[in-house]
């Protein structure tokens, strides 16, 4: 511990990236990293700590804790703790906007939407993990079938003259879609518009089945798809944010969910406390 100051890492595990955070005073973040996750998260993880501690002239001994989440979070064998991405996205949302009541995760292999209550509690949360459609991977497959960069993808997509539609949800109907599509003269921006359509009304079917009707925190990689946030506006139709850094949200949530915060306490998910003795959960607060 650095005098007079308190150091937390998130890392975020994801299916298909890495991303890390380093948290000072339970406020400040003061670096980031993200990566592939490749076939070896924990090494690739291991790195992006270390380079983290590397910038801001510290060792590991400083850190309080280090917390893991996203689906390879059990894989890190050197984070202190591990959290769900339920509870992980719910904590770093909550924290950017205090009044978002909804809470939107377009990762790489799901989608999730968390209803946040008194205090930013999970009070309810649907996910589609039982297909690809509208994840991060379903727009990469989408992208290449269009040959353009998913980085791309959603400025191309506002540039649109019509939307054409797309009525498949799965990735190799859609693609087949697509590649019909092309065969008929339909331009990449008028295929990308409806792509971006198709997901949009498919996220919000699992908004509505929260019943929550507040403001929607949208949060993951493909956040970062202006496209697609255009079409969950118009379709949703309700006030909307996303935060400058969508991707790390997740990964800020779990160095906010180290011991020391107060709301770390009521929502973690007690399935995902690690096995320690039994004074030690005492004194984490956790008996």
């Amino acid at each position: 511990m650095v005098a007079g100051k308190r150091y937390d890492i998130g890392i975020d595990v994801g299916a298909i990236d890495t991303k890390a955070l380093l948290l000072r005073d339970g406020s400040i973040v003061t670096g980031r990293r993200v990566g592939p996750t490749t076939m070896e998260p924990e090494k690739v993880a291991r790195g992006m700590m270390e380079d983290l501690l590397r910038s801001e002239g510290i060792d590991r001994e400083a850190v309080s804790h280090m917390v893991a989440t996203g689906q390879g979070r059990r894989t890190l064998t050197f984070s202190d703790l591990a959290r769900t991405e339920i509870t992980a996205f719910a904590r770093g949302a909550h924290s950017l906007r205090p009044d978002a009541e909804l809470v939107i995760d377009i990762g790489g292999h799901g989608v999730r939407v968390m209803r946040l209550g008194e205090g930013g509690i999970v009070s309810d949360f649907k996910t589609n993990d039982k297909c690809s459609s509208g994840t991060g991977c379903f727009m990469d497959a989408m992208a290449v079938a269009l040959n353009v960069s998913v980085e791309e993808a959603g400025n191309r997509s506002l540039k649109a003259s019509s939307v054409e539609c797309i009525s498949s949800n799965c990735t190799v109907f859609a693609e087949s879609e697509v590649v019909s599509m092309i065969a008929r003269g339909k331009t990449t921006e008028e295929i990308l518009a409806g792509i971006n359509r198709m997901v949009a009304r498919r996220i919000a079917a699992l908004v509505n089945a929260t019943g929550g009707r507040g403001m929607v925190l949208v949060c993951g990689g493909v956040a970062q798809n202006k496209g697609l946030i255009k079409e969950l506006k118009d379709v949703m139709d309700r006030q909307m944010f996303v935060p400058e850094e969508p991707t790390y949200v997740g990964a800020l949530g779990a160095a906010l969910l180290a011991p020391g915060d107060v709301t770390a306490h009521t929502a973690a998910s007690s399935s995902d406390k690690l096995k320690r003795p039994s004074f030690i959960r005492r004194l984490l607060g956790w008996s």
